[in-house]
């Protein structure tokens, strides 16, 4: 018998799996993260509870994919912002671009709205610590380093400063120096 869902026609499974993507994104927006079902997010993205299963796993792992893709982006702006950096001027840039990167996403937000971290998406608070520790270019800090720039990171997220400027002022005055960093 052949096949009328749209998902499973020319081997398209990437662009159906982007279209589940995409109708998951819509939905933890309008309805939140946690409100929204695998049932739900199937309809609207035109394909069956079954295809659904298929193509994505499970509801967590669809949500584990989303913000995994969201994670990866702000990991490239601030590996973009923090190009050629390094010291007290990288680990600033770090959190300054982190924090908007984050508050530029609204999956990331909402997630952050409703759970309040990040930590079980990074792999708990030692891996959300060992990527800040990355990404500022701490060599040989402990987690707690890593802790305090997710803590100032996530801060900046929930309370804004005025600007950038503001914000960039604010972490290198009190963010960065108790990490004992130079300015590079």
């Amino acid at each position: 018998m052949p096949t009328t869902d749209w998902l499973l026609a020319d081997g398209r499974r990437a662009s159906a799996v982007g279209r589940i993507h995409r109708a998951a994104r819509e939905l933890f927006l309008e309805r939140g993260i946690e409100r929204t079902t695998a049932d739900a997010v199937a309809r609207r993205a035109g394909c069956s509870r079954a295809t659904f299963y298929r193509l994505v796993g499970s509801r967590a792992a669809l949500v584990d994919a989303l913000l995994a893709a969201g994670g990866a982006a702000v990991v490239a702006r601030v590996e973009e912002a923090t190009a050629g950096l390094d010291g007290a001027d990288r680990a600033t840039e770090a959190v300054v671009t982190a924090a908007a990167a984050i508050r530029a996403d609204r999956v990331l937000t909402a997630w952050l709205r409703d759970r309040g971290s990040l930590d079980d998406v990074l792999g708990g608070p030692q891996g959300s610590a060992a990527i800040a520790r990355s990404l500022t270019g701490i060599v040989g800090a402990g987690d707690r380093d890593g802790e305090w720039i997710v803590r100032s990171v996530l801060a900046l997220v929930a309370m804004p400063g005025r600007d950038a400027d503001a914000e960039r002022e604010l972490v290198a005055r009190y963010v960065v120096p108790p990490l004992g960093l130079t300015p590079g």
